[in-house]
């Protein structure tokens, strides 16, 4: 039998209310100043001990983690179906702080935009940034019983760790474990793993491409996806530059993700929140026509994160001096 989300849902429903608006994050992008962005986040309920870049970045990130808490709490014995969600965040938390480590990023810089979760709370996320090198990341998660740990113990172990091994090691379990938790989560939950899995792979072969890795495709490829093959995967693969791949691997996709993955082929930051808003639309149009799904609980998630990522495009384009528009073009929006 599928799992109910009616609950779920109806919670999620309630806590999006207390999202910010579009056009409020738009007008954060403006603030002149951090001390007057600050007052206005203080305003908007994100109250930060000072007006400094690392303190506001804290507030929100525990304004989000708090919102996440109380769908965590009411999600019980549920919690396997949305290892999608929860899990997913901490795939993008494990690979900022390796990536931090290796580039020797300062803690706060690494804690960046990230979401503490049930499974990764702050306090975790805190001693993980303050890991000096990508083993000692590993190390940690690993005593501390977190799935990604044992997978990326081997990888990390050297003094110059491989971290295309590392990522493709924390892709392989996000994304077993995904599909496999998604089993009795209906068709709407296992059409979302899919469709993460088959974003993972679009990135596994543009990865490929730009570092040059020599590995054969198929070793590569990860299961569950639904649209992106392994023959268009081995051949976008081996393209002879990103543009290519990208060109081999759009067709793939309907629109306007195509579209998304051609225009912004040299751009991968923009396109990943290109990609975000385009996913928040989609289970906004599937929510409608399936209230009864899980679309509504999966993109208020979605919502939370690109909120997360909205906020600290304008506390850091604040700290910075960059212009409010230079600021707007780092908001999650499909361009």
């Amino acid at each position: 039998m599928a799992a109910s989300w009616a609950d779920l849902n109806a919670r999620a429903r309630g806590l999006a209310t207390h999202l910010l608006p579009a056009e409020v994050l738009v007008e954060l992008t403006r603030a002149p100043d951090l001390a007057t962005l600050a007052r206005r986040l203080a305003e908007l309920g994100v109250e930060a001990a000072d007006p400094s870049p690392g303190a506001l970045d804290l507030a929100v990130r525990r304004s989000a983690a708090a919102a996440a808490g109380v769908l965590g709490r009411w999600i019980g014995d549920r919690s396997g179906l949305l290892r999608v969600v929860l899990e997913d965040e901490d795939r993008r938390s494990v690979r900022a702080m390796v990536r931090g480590a290796a580039a020797g990023t300062p803690a706060a810089a690494r804690l960046a935009g990230l979401l503490p979760t049930a499974t990764l709370p702050e306090r975790l996320l805190d001693e993980l940034a303050r890991s000096v090198r990508p083993r000692d990341i590993a190390g940690l998660l690993t005593v501390w019983r977190h799935p990604f740990g044992p997978a990326l113990l081997e990888p990390l172990a050297s003094e110059h760790p491989d971290l295309f091994a590392a990522e493709h090691a924390l892709n392989r379990v996000f994304t077993s474990r995904a599909v496999a938790g998604a089993v009795k989560g209906g068709a709407g939950l296992r059409a979302y793993v899919a469709d993460l899995v088959d974003l993972a792979n679009v990135q596994i072969a543009l990865s490929v491409v730009a570092d040059g890795v020599e590995q054969p495709p198929r070793e590569l490829f990860l299961s569950g996806g639904e649209r992106l093959d392994l023959d268009r995967f081995s051949t976008a693969a081996a393209a002879e530059d990103v543009a290519r791949a990208f060109a081999l691997l759009a067709p793939a996709f309907p629109e306007p993700r195509a579209t998304l993955l051609r225009r912004h082929a040299d751009e991968p930051a923009r396109l990943d929140r290109a990609l975000l808003a385009e996913r928040i639309e989609a289970l906004g149009r599937q929510a409608r026509q399936d209230p009864l799904g899980p679309a509504p609980l999966l993109r208020y998630f979605l919502r939370l994160r690109a909120q997360v990522i909205a906020l600290r495009a304008a506390i850091w384009g604040a700290a910075l001096a960059a212009p409010p528009a230079a600021r707007a073009t780092r908001l999650p929006q499909r361009a």
